[in-house]
């Protein structure tokens, strides 16, 4: 395509990205004089690279295995071990229960700890390999690992106070994963309207700078989670802010699963703190440490098909435009 029909049909950009290549609008693909006809016609395949769409070159299905090890270890500690300890011990023994709660305490903890001292680890690297873009110094830790902080220390003294009484206080002793859930909620609703308002950040979100736009809470765990515990590294953290500036239709999936968790977070762990607070206290355990398994099970295989369906239908709808090494490299830094 020449030059002047390239200045007809590229749309406006937001003025906030302006010096980044966007993809012409997702509702209205024909604006590209050259664009197919039907968006069918594009045959794109997922490993395809595309002119101008920034690739994010990291394929979750190569880290099956070690996926699927840590998270069946992470439902064991957080769901599986307190249930099935609780009602073996609590029913079938004549242990006293300040004793109970301490066996089943001190498993609490195990993998997600060494798992979160793991990603301390690399974060304080003297080299900047897994450390969110525009960090100065060794100790600054991404925005994912002060979110876990407080969430961890906020549960591990809930397990530890209300195990103390010669009786221990079953019920806030069933509380700490909703509540857990409920600190995510408000975490990613607040995000997700604050970006929705161009809201700048109070704070450095990660790789976004202190008074840029808000980043949606979603689009920051994934950049933190991937970049640190899948071992990806700064490259993807590069990659994914390109992308996410470069395609509005990765910014709107974004968006919708940020509501999507934010919502389904602060739905399951409000109504577990009331069935919680309404059960018998041997019903209110089970529910306390299950439901949220069982909405991180559904949430997740929802997230899985939306998201491959996104993607390609981001892909079949990308009309070609410079390639992706033509993105400011200080943008790629915020």
């Amino acid at each position: 395509m020449n030059e002047k029909s390239n200045e007809k049909s590229q749309p406006t950009p937001d003025p906030e990205l302006a010096t980044i290549p966007t993809a012409p609008d997702p509702e209205n693909p024909t604006l590209d004089a050259d664009a197919p006809a039907s968006v069918a016609e594009i045959p794109v395949t997922d490993t395809e690279v595309l002119p101008g769409l920034p690739r994010l070159n990291y394929n979750l299905w190569h880290y099956k295995w070690k996926l699927f090890f840590v998270t069946f270890l992470l439902t064991i500690e957080s769901s599986l071990v307190p249930i099935a300890l609780f009602y073996g011990l609590w029913f079938h023994t004549t242990l006293r229960h300040g004793i109970i709660f301490a066996i089943i305490t001190s498993f609490f903890g195990i993998i997600s700890g060494l798992e979160f001292g793991l990603r301390c680890l690399k974060l304080i690297k003297k080299e900047d390999t897994y450390r969110p873009l525009g960090s100065k110094g060794r100790w600054k830790f991404d925005f994912t690992h002060m979110t876990l902080s407080f969430g961890y220390t906020v549960m591990t003294g809930i397990l530890v106070g209300a195990s103390i009484p010669h009786e221990p206080l079953v019920k806030p002793l069933a509380i700490p994963v909703p509540l857990f859930f409920i600190q995510m909620g408000i975490q990613l609703l607040w995000s997700g309207w604050m970006s929705a308002k161009h809201k700048p950040a109070p704070c450095k979100i990660s790789s976004v700078e202190k008074g840029e736009r808000t980043p949606p809470l979603v689009l920051t765990l994934v950049e933190d989670i991937v970049a640190v515990d899948g071992g990806a590294g700064r490259e993807y953290r590069e990659a994914l802010m390109a992308r996410y500036k470069a395609s509005k239709m990765f910014r709107r999936m974004i968006a919708d699963q940020n509501w999507f968790w934010g919502v389904g977070a602060l739905l399951d762990g409000v109504g577990t703190m009331v069935a919680i607070w309404t059960t018998p206290q041997a019903v209110a355990y089970g529910v306390g440490w299950g439901s949220p398994l069982v909405f991180a099970i559904v949430w997740t295989w929802i997230t899985v098909v939306w998201v491959r369906g996104a993607l390609r239908k981001e892909k079949k709808m990308w009309v070609g435009l410079p390639r992706s090494s033509m993105v400011p490299r200080e943008a790629l830094s915020h």
